[in-house]
């Protein structure tokens, strides 16, 4: 009895203990570039302004607000999706943030990050991502992408089924290291490449759909290729 007792034991205990290996992820955070917590009273406005050391914001589209528990909020009105834009140096990188949403019916919910050079590659997205929980702009669910804006086209590098809540808080992450590009939000993961993700890039651009959304724990890393990183099989 003893015995049998002793390897339950050892079954639950193997049980417990045994988590399965996560694919390394793409980058080597390395060097804050950039944090905003955004609890500081801050006026957004259409022209680039000092943000940080190094650093310039605009409220791109629509208007932005800092909220007193230290959120950034999206007002849209009508048009195009809010968007506000960071300005800085950053070409090997991760960005993160948390996002959440208050569904209203009718208005898109969506969390999209990108990066771009307006000099070297004008009127485009070099790349970006989309938590996509209903805008029928995109594939719902997590989607990486290069957008080149209309009448260019839009190549979807990769995509995750996701679903995503009002109310809920969740973490977006981005990481470019030359032309690979890896995301992660929600549990879900994409990865692959394309040529202009590996540009170098002067503005980071964060867009929010339609209905209320707020933004917090901005975080801006220079990066490095991590290498323990193995790619797919389907794109070495």
């Amino acid at each position: 009895m003893l015995r049998i007792r002793l390897s339950l034991l050892s079954a639950l205990l193997s049980a417990v203990l045994f988590v399965p290996a996560l694919p390394a992820q793409l980058a080597r955070q390395g060097r804050l570039l950039f944090a905003e917590d955004f609890r500081t009273p801050a006026v957004y406005t259409k022209e680039f302004q000092p943000a940080q050391p190094g650093w310039r914001v605009r409220a791109w589209h629509q208007d932005w607000v800092r909220t007193p528990e230290g959120y950034l909020a999206s007002k849209w009105t009508t048009g195009h999706m809010p968007v506000i834009a960071f300005e800085g140096e950053l070409t090997d990188f991760v960005v993160e943030l948390e996002f959440r949403f208050t569904k209203i019916a009718g208005q898109k919910a969506v969390c999209r990050v990108s990066a771009l050079n307006p000099a070297l590659d004008p009127r485009a997205y070099a790349v970006s991502v989309w938590a996509n929980a209903d805008s029928a702009e995109r594939p719902l669910g997590l989607v990486l992408e290069r957008d080149v804006w209309k009448p260019g086209t839009i190549t979807t590098v990769a995509r995750e089924s996701a679903e995503f809540a009002s109310g809920t808080w969740y973490t977006l992450r981005l990481e470019v290291v030359g032309d690979r590009a890896w995301a992660t939000c929600n549990g879900r993961t994409v990865q692959g490449r394309h040529e202009k993700f590996a540009l170098p890039k002067t503005v980071l651009a964060i867009g929010t759909g339609h209905c209320p959304h707020e933004i917090r724990g901005l975080r801006v890393y220079a990066a490095t290729a991590n290498p323990a990183f193995v790619p797919p099989a389907a794109n070495p």
